[in-house]
């Protein structure tokens, strides 16, 4: 069982077995029991980036990089990722903007990706005022600064994804 992850990566439906043999090269991956979705750890995430870029993996679709990976469990999950959001508050310049995405993943009916966004996004925000005490700029659909955060099943994931990384890597894509 990987731990410390720091790539999500999504397959084409039905793939996971050949995505896991495409990967299985360059990082430790496995299955995360979640449809086409597998979470690995690469020694250089930039270089895979690029290597993704340039389609050497066929079967992959999209790609998260990860900064900060942990066990959550839907009773501890709120409070836990309030906690780990708080070390991107200086990530974050007054003239920039920011953007939260959840991506939810678990078997029991539990709160929904939307509410979780908006209760961890919501914190952040009063956060940011709270601290430098001035109204930080939310943009959902283009910011500066995007913290993604992943959860899937007991294993939780958090990229900050800036701009740039999005524009350089195709790949990156945050729903």
């Amino acid at each position: 069982m990987i731990e410390d992850w720091n790539v999500l990566a999504i397959g084409e439906r039905d793939t996971e077995r050949d995505l896991l043999m495409e990967l299985e090269e360059d990082g430790e991956f496995e299955s995360s029991g979640f449809g086409d979705i597998v979470i690995g750890r690469v020694e250089d995430i930039v270089e895979f980036l690029g290597e993704a870029e340039n389609k050497k993996y066929h079967h992959l679709n999209r790609v998260i990089p990860i900064d900060d990976a942990f066990f959550v469990s839907p009773e501890n999950r709120m409070a836990l990722l309030k906690r780990r959001i708080e070390r991107y508050i200086d990530e974050i310049e007054p003239s920039e903007t920011f953007g939260f995405r959840v991506e939810l993943r678990e078997r029991k009916g539990g709160m929904s990706s939307q509410a979780i966004e908006s209760e961890v996004g919501g914190y952040f925000y009063d956060l940011i005022e709270k601290v430098y005490r001035r109204k930080p700029k939310m943009n959902l659909k283009d910011p500066d600064k995007l913290i993604a955060i992943e959860i899937v099943g007991y294993k939780c994931g958090i990229g900050f994804i800036t701009k740039e990384m999005r524009e350089k890597y195709s790949l990156i894509r945050v729903k």
